[in-house]
């Protein structure tokens, strides 16, 4: 694990940068004034311009989601199209895995070169928390560039037809359904109810999600997760809820220990949502949740020059992938390139040289040692 160098030669390294840069375009760009923190100098002078759009050759990347209806399978297609209209010389092959921990597996042995995989699984075995304790991953893959989250919020379940601004009870004492057993959802709302000290004092909840409308309807549960993803889509099974029993439910509220926990969670970010999807169910303009990020996550045996150069094209033409994908998150802003970065881990060395570039580099942050 590398942190950002600072070695001479750095303007000459960013003159390439942006001579490759602007030979894609249709006229000259002006070196910027960057100082020496700011450049990532972990690539040779002739690797930084390959990396940002001169790729040369047949390159391939074997990109590893999961089965064909899931989000992820749907990134990795869009992306697959933007790459074969964009890119020169590189071409992804799409691989469906089920479960982020066996993709996660696979790009450790160098079996994929690129996989989906949400932040808490990554979290997870970064910490050898749960199934990764007796079998770690080792080396843990780096992490690359954001498509995708999921929004959660609590919901909570009346007796009469509820209104957004009607306060709820505390978890402690309610029966909580916090999402599927095993799904990232669950995984990461568990994980928030045992650091805010709630898990203990909360009745759980483990049926199949698509049962919770028999169980909201029978008051067998008295506060539940909402999903969305993307801030632009509820989750299926929550459309089914709103569907068969939304007249019963209303926001709930999150308190004070919930909240701490929520903003020391490494793979977790607070955020305010604007509920979307919803036609029964009372939820007001906005509300206070969390988000999951979700990262394509890259092997370390992974060209730096191949995977930049998929960066690359993710952050330049976004149109093509929404084109695909319309959910897809718009990654023309740096800043949503980086939104899923946990400061902990390092990202892999290609990816980081297009996130320096677009000048969105943190000095927080460490670059992976990549293969080449």
């Amino acid at each position: 694990m590398l942190p950002l160098p600072q070695q001479p030669g750095i303007q000459t390294r960013v003159w390439d940068i942006y001579h490759c840069m602007a030979a894609r375009n249709s006229g000259p760009m002006p070196v910027p004034a960057v100082s020496r923190r700011r450049v990532l100098g972990g690539l040779s002078a002739v690797g930084l311009c390959t990396t940002l759009g001169c790729l040369g050759g047949g390159e391939r990347l074997t990109v590893g989601v999961g089965p064909t209806g899931s989000r992820s399978h749907t990134a990795g297609q869009a992306l697959a199209v933007a790459v074969d209209r964009h890119a020169d010389g590189l071409r992804l092959e799409i691989e469906s895995i089920t479960g982020p921990s066996e993709r996660l597996y696979a790009a450790s042995e160098d079996r994929l070169s690129v996989v989906a995989v949400d932040n808490t699984t990554l979290y997870r075995a970064s910490e050898q928390q749960g199934a990764f304790d007796l079998d770690p991953v080792d080396p843990l893959p780096y992490q690359g560039f954001c498509y995708g989250r999921l929004d959660h919020y609590w919901l909570r379940v009346t007796s009469t037809k509820p209104t957004a601004a009607e306060p709820a009870a505390d978890l402690g004492g309610q029966t909580v359904y916090p999402g599927q057993p095993g799904e990232p959802s669950r995984l990461v709302t568990e994980q928030l109810l045992r650091e805010a000290d709630r898990w203990d004092a909360t009745e759980i909840d483990n049926r199949h999600r698509d049962r919770i409308p028999e169980a909201v309807d029978s008051g067998a549960v008295g506060r539940l997760v909402a999903v969305e993803i993307n801030g632009r889509q509820l989750a299926p099974w929550c459309r089914r809820v709103d569907q068969q029993v939304g007249d019963r439910l209303g926001v709930g509220p999150i308190d004070a220990e919930f909240e701490r926990a929520i903003e020391d969670a490494p793979n977790a970010l607070a955020r305010e949502i604007e509920p979307a999807g919803w036609q029964t169910a009372n939820v007001g303009q906005a509300v206070d949740g969390w988000s999951l990020p979700m990262q394509w996550i890259v092997s370390p045996e992974a060209d730096s020059e191949t995977v930049a150069e998929l960066a690359r094209i993710a952050h330049e033409h976004g149109e093509t992938v929404r084109s695909v994908d319309e959910l897809a998150l718009d990654r023309s802003e740096p800043a949503a390139m980086t939104a899923a970065v946990m400061a902990e881990l390092p990202v892999h060395e290609g990816v980081a040289a297009v996130i320096e570039a677009s000048d969105s580099w943190n000095d927080d942050w460490t670059v992976g040692d990549a293969a080449n």
